[in-house]
């Protein structure tokens, strides 16, 4: 229940409810439209998440199998040499982006993919598929990235769509409501004053008109 001890019932106070309900409502639409916005989105990045996970698991699998396939031709031996080849940094960087005007940190794309002769492979008369391992690994790390993008987009969305659902709440269900409440108050008192005023007018004009009625008889008389 409203408090309305405090309300001033006057006709400003009446056009500034109207005001200030016109505007919270103009509001809560442009709100519910950026929640659909914001919900279409999601759902848009969902889907290339998914995508991209799946994508990831299918270049894992294909590592693995390569990194098998190495074993079995240059042996355990000539693997974790090559593997001690020139070791690189992955510096990401992050930009900041906007998505239906919510601030979102990107991972800038990235490359991880380098030539054969920058991974300084520690192996005599290197095979072919040590490269084939080293170049199947270094497309997981740019799926990797990809795939922290996406979430990181994901995550930001689905917090500012649960801030805008609790405000559309907050709106719908606590500020309209009040703000209509007060309003009808003001109008009711409004209203009630009126007829006070008009039944004080009334009875005034009717005890008006009875004391000339009697000052005429008075002088008829």
């Amino acid at each position: 229940m409203t408090d309305v001890s405090n309300i001033s019932t006057t006709r400003n106070e009446l056009l500034i409810r109207k005001q200030q309900i016109s505007l919270t409502e103009a509001g809560y639409d442009l709100l519910d439209k950026k929640r659909m916005a914001l919900l279409q989105e999601i759902l848009r990045l969902q889907d290339e998440v998914v995508r991209l996970a799946t994508e990831l698991e299918l270049k894992t699998a294909q590592s693995k199998r390569f990194y098998a396939k190495a074993e079995a031709l240059v042996g355990d031996s000539g693997v974790s040499s090559a593997a001690m080849g020139k070791k690189h940094d992955v510096d990401l960087d992050l930009i900041d982006s906007q998505i239906m005007g919510v601030h979102v940190p990107r991972i800038k794309p990235y490359t991880a993919l380098r030539e054969f002769y920058d991974r300084d492979i520690n192996i005599v008369g290197t095979s072919p598929v040590i490269d084939e391992v080293a170049e199947a690994y270094e497309r997981n790390i740019e799926s990797i990235i990809e795939l922290a993008d996406g979430e990181v987009q994901l995550s930001k969305l689905m917090k500012e769509i649960l801030k805008t659902t609790r405000r559309l709440k907050a709106l719908e269900h606590i500020i309209i409501p009040r703000l209509k409440e007060e309003l009808a108050y003001i109008r009711m008192a409004l209203e009630e004053r009126e007829r006070s005023q008009h039944f004080t007018l009334r009875l005034a004009k009717k005890l008006i008109e009875k004391k000339y009625a009697r000052i005429k008889a008075k002088k008829i008389a």
